[in-house]
C-alpha cells in the first residue's frame, strides 16, 4: 500500500527531478526543476520524513533536465541540467551539506533537452552528455581535471530530444543512443573505444519521439532499446539481437475506452491469446498471443456500448467463443469461434434495458451450457437456454435494482447452479438459489456494498463450499463474504482503500493451493493483488498504480512458465495491458498491441 507524501507544492510547473542524499546523513533528498520561475530547488528530507526547500540555482531558463550522480570525484553527489531557454548545461558540484557551486558548462547548446552521465572514455570520471534539439546534435562533455572539453557527434538529428549511453554491443566501451523528435529516428552511436562513433539507425518511423531508455528487458543478458512517443501514443522495445534491434510495440492506443478483457487459445495453438472489448468504438476483438507480442484481430465492430466480455466454448466444438454485453444496443452477443480464431457474430437477446454482465453456465442440468445476463437499467436478470444453438430466454428477478455483473457457481452444493449478482442501485449483492430446474429464489446477503460493481466467486477458505467476492465502486470496498452453508454468509472487508473499485479476479497466483484475489480500481488507477495467508487473511501488493480509469482485471498464465500473470483493461488511457510474473515479482511487461 502506498501512501502519498507532498515533497513540495512550490515548484511552479516542475519539470525536471531526480534523487539522492546531498548531505551525506543517509536520507535521500530531492532536486527539482521550475519551468515556471526558472530555478532549482534543493528539498532536504527530515528525520520525520517531511522535506525542508532550499534555492540552489536561480535564472536557469527553461529548465527541462536533472541528473544527478558523482562528477567530479570528490565523493559527494553533483548534479547536471539542461535548460533549453537559455540553451545551457550547468554542473552543480556538491560540497556534501547541501550547498553547490555552479558552473556552466555549455551556453550556445541551442534548445538543450535533455543531459545524462556516463564514463565514456572510461577514465574513472563520468562525463556529461547532451541533445540539442535546434543544433540537432548529441554532445559529450569530457570531465578533466582542467574542466570539460565539449564534442560533438558528427550526425545531424533533427530536433534531438533525449540520450542515453551504455555498452550495447557488449566490447567493454560505451555507446550512445539517442532519440529526436523532428526526423523520427532512433539512433545507435557505436563507440570504436577511442570514442570516434559510427551511426547506426535503429528505427526511423516513430512519429514524436519523447524519451529513451537502456536496460536488458528480456533478461538475455544485452542491453535493449526502449522508447516513447507523443504522435502515436506508443512505447516500443528494440530487442538486441546479436546488435540488431526488433520492434516491438508494448503499448498501443487500440481500444478506445477499453472496458473488459478476458484469455483463452482462440486459435487453438497452445498459448492463451486475449479478448478485449471497447465501450466508444463498440469494438470486440482478439490479441494473438505471439510469443509475448499481440497482433490485433477485429471480430465485431457492431457491439454498441460494449461493456463485458467472457470467454468460453459455448457450443462445445472446441473452439473458445466469447460472449459480450452492448450497453447501448441492449443486446447479449455470441462472438462463435469457427476456428484458427475466425468468428461469426450472432445476437442472443436484444432487449435487455442496458445490457451489462453476462456470464455462462449449465443452469438446467441437461449438459448444455447456457447464458446468464444482467441488464441494470430494467433491473433484469435472465438465463437463456440453448437449443440447438437458438437462446430461449427465461427471467430470474426483474427487482434487482441496477443489477450489473453476474457470475454462476453452486452456493448451497446442490448440485445445480445458483447465480450471484451484484446491484448498482440496491448497493446488494443477491444470491438466486436455482430450485433445479431454472427457478429462482432471491436472497440478499448484503445491503451496504455502495455501488455494487463486480462480483466473483471460489472457495477462498478450502473448506469445501463457495465463498462471493465483490467489488464496490463508492465505498471503494473489496468484501469476501464467507459461505456458512444454508446460503448463509459472513462478511469479510478485505479492503477499503480500492478508489472506485471496479473489478476483481480469483486465481491462485503464488501456487500455494489456495484462491488470492486480484483487483482494479478506476479513480486511483491500480490493480492489487491481496495474497489469500489462510483462515481468511490476506497480505495487499500494488502490482501497479497507473491505469487510467482501471474496468477490468483478469489473471491467466499467459507465457506459459506455470505462473498466473495478470491482464488490465482501463477506460481513459485506452489500453490493455499484461503484467507476466516471475517467480510472484511482477512487471509492466507489455501494455498492450
Amino acid at each position: 500500500r502506498w501512501v502519498e507524501h507532498i515533497v513540495s507544492d512550490q515548484v511552479m510547473i516542475a519539470t525536471a527531478i531526480d534523487v539522492g542524499d546531498f548531505n551525506g546523513d543517509g536520507l535521500t533528498d530531492v532536486v527539482s526543476g521550475s519551468f515556471e520561475k526558472d530555478a532549482v530547488y534543493l528539498h532536504l528530507q527530515n528525520n520525520d520524513g517531511t522535506f525542508s526547500q532550499q534555492t540552489v540555482g536561480s535564472n536557469i531558463e527553461g529548465i527541462r533536465r536533472i541528473k544527478a550522480g558523482k562528477i567530479n570525484n570528490d565523493d559527494h553527489l553533483d548534479f547536471v541540467t539542461a535548460s533549453s531557454s537559455d540553451d545551457s548545461v550547468r554542473f552543480f558540484a556538491g560540497d556534501g551539506s547541501g550547498n553547490f557551486n555552479v558552473s556552466v558548462i555549455m551556453n550556445n547548446a541551442l534548445y538543450v533537452r535533455s543531459v545524462n552521465l556516463a564514463d565514456m572514455d572510461q577514465d574513472g570520471d563520468m562525463d556529461i552528455l547532451s541533445a540539442a534539439a535546434e543544433d540537432a546534435v548529441y554532445r559529450w562533455h569530457e570531465n578533466t581535471i582542467n574542466g570539460f572539453i565539449n564534442h560533438t557527434l558528427p550526425f545531424s538529428a533533427t530536433g534531438a530530444y533525449d540520450i542515453a549511453a551504455d555498452d550495447i554491443d557488449a566490447d567493454g566501451d560505451i555507446d550512445i543512443v539517442g532519440n529526436s523528435t523532428s526526423d523520427g529516428i532512433l539512433r545507435l552511436f557505436e563507440n570504436d573505444g577511442s570514442q570516434s562513433f559510427t551511426e547506426h539507425i535503429v528505427s526511423n518511423n516513430l512519429d514524436g519521439l519523447l524519451s529513451v531508455f537502456i536496460d536488458d528487458v528480456n533478461n538475455d543478458r544485452t542491453l535493449d532499446i526502449i522508447s516513447e512517443t507523443y504522435f502515436d501514443k506508443k512505447i516500443r522495445i528494440f530487442k538486441n539481437i546479436n546488435d540488431s534491434f526488433v520492434d516491438t510495440v508494448a503499448y498501443s492506443k487500440i481500444a478506445e475506452h477499453s472496458t473488459s478483457v478476458s484469455a483463452a487459445d482462440f486459435d487453438n495453438d497452445g498459448d492463451l491469446d486475449i479478448a478485449n472489448c471497447s465501450f466508444e468504438d463498440d469494438t470486440v476483438r482478439w490479441l494473438e498471443n505471439n510469443n509475448g507480442n499481440y497482433i490485433e484481430h477485429i471480430i465485431h465492430q457492431n457491439v454498441d456500448g460494449a461493456r463485458t466480455l467472457v470467454s468460453v466454448d459455448l457450443d462445445n466444438d472446441g473452439n473458445v467463443d466469447i460472449l459480450s454485453s452492448g450497453a447501448w444496443d441492449d443486446t447479449f452477443w455470441w462472438h462463435q469461434n469457427l476456428g484458427e480464431g475466425r468468428f461469426n457474430t450472432l445476437s442472443i437477446f436484444t432487449n435487455a434495458n442496458n445490457a451489462s454482465g453476462i456470464y455462462a453456465a449449465d443452469i438446467n442440468g441437461d449438459g448444455i451450457l447456457n447464458v446468464v445476463g444482467a441488464s441494470s437499467l430494467d433491473d433484469s436478470i435472465r438465463w437463456f437456454e440453448q437449443i440447438d444453438g437458438v437462446f430461449i430466454p427465461h427471467l430470474v428477478s426483474d427487482t434487482s435494482d441496477g443489477v450489473i455483473s453476474v457470475h454462476v457457481n453452486d452456493l448451497d452444493n446442490d448440485n445445480d447452479n445458483d447465480i450471484i449478482a451484484a446491484t448498482y442501485f440496491g448497493n446488494g449483492i443477491e444470491v438466486h438459489e436455482n430450485n433445479g430446474s431454472g427457478q429462482f429464489t432471491k436472497h440478499l446477503i448484503f445491503s451496504q456494498a455502495t455501488r455494487a460493481y463486480f462480483v466473483r466467486s471460489e472457495d477462498m477458505d478450502g473448506d469445501g463450499d463457495i465463498d462471493i467476492v465483490s467489488a464496490s465502486k463508492d465505498d471503494d470496498s473489496i468484501r469476501l463474504f464467507e459461505n456458512m452453508d444454508n446460503l448463509q454468509f459472513n462478511t469479510h472487508l478485505i479492503f477499503n482503500n480500492a478508489y472506485a473499485a471496479h473489478s476483481v479476479d480469483l486465481k491462485d497466483m503464488d501456487n500455494d493451493g489456495d484462491f488470492d484475489i486480484i483487483s482494479g480500481s478506476g479513480v486511483d488507477k491500480t490493480i492489487r493483488l491481496f495474497r489469500n495467508l489462510g483462515n481468511l487473511q490476506f497480505s495487499t501488493e500494488t502490482i501497479f498504480n497507473n491505469a487510467n480509469g482501471l474496468q477490468s482485471v483478469f489473471a491467466a498464465d499467459m507465457n506459459g512458465d506455470g505462473l498466473s500473470d495478470i491482464l488490465s483493461a482501463s477506460y481513459h488511457d485506452d489500453s490493455v495491458r499484461v503484467f507476466t510474473q516471475d517467480t510472484i515479482i511482477f512487471t509492466n511487461g507489455f501494455e498492450a498491441e
